[in-house]
């Protein structure tokens, strides 16, 4: 937007909307086509977001700057990781002595190769996605790495063979705006008395 990065945001942790630190936050017709149109271009103008949606420049730099501080839009360049070198993408499930989980974390969050950390509920504990540059460097990120860390008690990986639908993607601004349960209409569009 201004081509700065945002430096408050680059070192704290995602979290997702609906979670602590940020809570949810309300969104009106505006704020969701001001989302819109920046997912699919995230390089657009303040003036260019204000005629387009019929406000001044002034309050759609107000609007922007709420829904990015309140954590609904993240200011960030997506990279594709095969074009510059690290064509195989793994999702590893990771098992973790009790007690241990935050300190393993904290250190698979360190590690260069790996873009994705997080705790989960299930049979695992932790989830990561990492990039590496062929499948010898995914033989020693599991057997010399991640042997390293100290409370990993156990470990399964998926060798992503093709993304079909990556997050960035989602349009989650327009998600539950449809007729509800509740407004008399069931969930798949059809009348409830029927």
């Amino acid at each position: 937007m201004d081509g700065r990065l945002d430096k408050q945001h680059e070192s704290q942790p995602f979290v997702r909307l609906g979670s602590l630190p940020h809570g949810t936050i309300d969104l009106d017709d505006v704020d969701r086509r001001i989302m819109k149109l920046l997912r699919h271009d995230a390089r657009l103008s303040y003036a260019h977001i204000a005629r387009t949606v019929g406000l001044s420049e002034p309050t759609v730099r107000k609007r922007i700057d709420r829904l990015v501080h309140a954590g609904a839009i993240i200011n960030s360049a997506r990279i594709n990781p095969a074009p510059i070198g690290f064509p195989i993408d793994a999702m590893i499930g990771i098992n973790v002595v009790r007690g241990k989980v935050k300190e393993v974390g904290r250190k698979l969050a360190e590690m260069e190769n790996v873009a994705y950390v997080a705790y989960v509920a299930g049979s695992f504990d932790i989830l990561i996605q990492v990039y590496l540059p062929h499948m010898e460097g995914l033989f020693k990120f599991l057997n010399e790495d991640l042997e390293k860390i100290d409370g990993i008690a156990g470990m399964q990986t998926w060798n992503v063979l093709r993304t079909e639908k990556y997050f960035y993607n989602w349009e989650g601004e327009d998600v539950g705006l449809g007729p509800s349960p509740s407004d008399g209409a069931g969930g798949d569009g059809r009348d409830a008395s029927s």
